[in-house]
């Protein structure tokens, strides 16, 4: 009997609307003053948010707090930003990040870097900057994510499977989630016009070995007429089968694989020698087919 044994790569998961979240006080750590505190909802968001707003709302952004904290030379500021869903807080937080000097310290998807720490908890985004660069400025950004997190239990939500294939396992940190036009042309414009008109939600990778290099891309369509469209579009010529490489007029080698009337993997690499089979994930057919 074959056994399948998943990654335990979990991002928590929110039931409900928006909602009030169990804040930091100033009796949550020594010393510490509460110079500001705000929140926005619906309407209010452009206030804060400016030209992002429109990106953040087609993520299904419900409400956000906004606090500054000092202590001593140390100011902070921290964000928490309550999206629709764990996939959608994800998206924001994978579209947010560059550099890291350490992931994934608190879950499955953090960024540490110098003046910043970034995190997925639920379908929270958290978002702390601190203005001095200095390692107690960083200190105290990790010490309020922690505590936020701490204060909001969340329920556990899976990485997509595409995560668990052996081959694409080593590139999770590269993992993306797109939900429509605004964000998909600020991760990855070039496949913008395929997508065009369309509603969808896409998970992509960054596939780099010392072969090739190339983007894995798992995508959900709401009807099969959608992803026939899709099709259509992304495909330079006919494809006798899905799995076949076509070449495209950028030169890369293009194929897909349905998985069923409305998902399917997509790949494009520079080898024409790819097998896109080989990213499938281990596990059963029941799981693979009925995961969001």
């Amino acid at each position: 009997m074959k056994k399948y044994f998943y990654i335990p790569m979990i991002i928590c998961s929110l039931s409900g609307l928006a909602q009030n979240i169990q804040q930091i006080s100033e009796a949550d750590i020594q010393g510490i003053r509460i110079l500001s505190d705000y929140s926005f909802v619906a309407g209010k968001m452009n206030d804060y948010l400016s030209s992002s707003s429109d990106l953040f709302l087609e993520y299904g952004l419900q409400k956000i707090f906004v606090n500054e904290y000092l202590v001593g030379n140390d100011q902070v500021t921290l964000e928490v930003y309550i999206m629709g869903n764990a996939p959608s807080a994800f998206g924001i937080y994978s579209l947010s990040i560059s550099h890291c000097d350490q992931m994934n310290l608190f879950g499955s998807f953090s960024c540490i870097s110098l003046y910043h720490v970034a995190a997925v908890h639920g379908s929270f985004f958290i978002y702390a900057s601190n203005k001095t660069g200095t390692q107690s400025g960083q200190d105290l950004c990790q010490q309020l994510v922690k505590l936020i997190i701490d204060k909001n239990p969340q329920e556990i939500w899976y990485a997509p499977a595409l995560t668990q294939s052996a081959k694409a396992a080593p590139f999770t940190n590269t993992l993306r989630y797109y939900k429509g036009p605004l964000g998909l042309k600020r991760g990855f414009p070039v496949w913008s016009d395929m997508f065009e008109n369309l509603s969808f939600h896409m998970y992509t990778m960054n596939i780099s070995t010392p072969d090739y290099t190339g983007i894995l891309a798992r995508i959900t369509f709401p009807d099969e007429r959608s992803l026939d469209s899709f099709i259509m579009k992304s495909s330079p010529s006919t494809m006798g089968t899905s799995e076949k490489l076509v070449q495209t007029s950028t030169g890369f080698y293009r194929s897909w694989y349905k998985i069923n009337e409305t998902k399917i993997l997509l790949m494009e690499c520079t080898s024409p020698e790819t097998d896109i089979k080989d990213f499938l994930p281990a596990m059963p057919d029941y799981k693979w087919l009925a995961e969001e």
